[in-house]
């Protein structure tokens, strides 16, 4: 597989340029980064994201199928996922794109 996009050389005024919302998770799965498109995607202020857990306070009912697929990503690959965030509101069809960096931190660029 190609090498895992990682954005750690990236500042968050650079991601917050890209024109898909992105997420990086460290190895418990708390929000470490959160850009402006995905705040404006999720409805979800960058502020109270940081530092929450994704999976429990911020993907949705269904959130159980995305960790997995994560917790499955080996360390130093990446994957193209399909997945449905069902919130309390309205669900949102993405496709993501999930890296494992070799520290062990998660990026997700998703794309509605």
């Amino acid at each position: 597989m190609t090498e895992p996009l990682c954005l750690d050389d990236l500042d968050d005024n650079a991601l917050d340029q890209l024109p898909f919302g992105v997420v990086r998770l460290g190895p418990t799965g708390v929000v470490e980064r959160y850009n402006q498109a995905e705040a404006a995607r999720a409805g979800i202020q960058r502020w109270r994201a940081i530092g929450r857990d994704f999976f429990r306070n911020l993907a949705g009912a269904n959130a159980g199928e995305l960790a997995a697929c994560v917790l499955a990503l080996p360390r130093g690959e990446r994957i193209r996922v399909f997945h449905t965030f069902r919130g309390f509101h309205r669900s949102d069809d993405a496709v993501i794109d999930m890296s494992r960096c070799e520290a062990d931190r998660v990026y997700l660029c998703i794309r509605s």
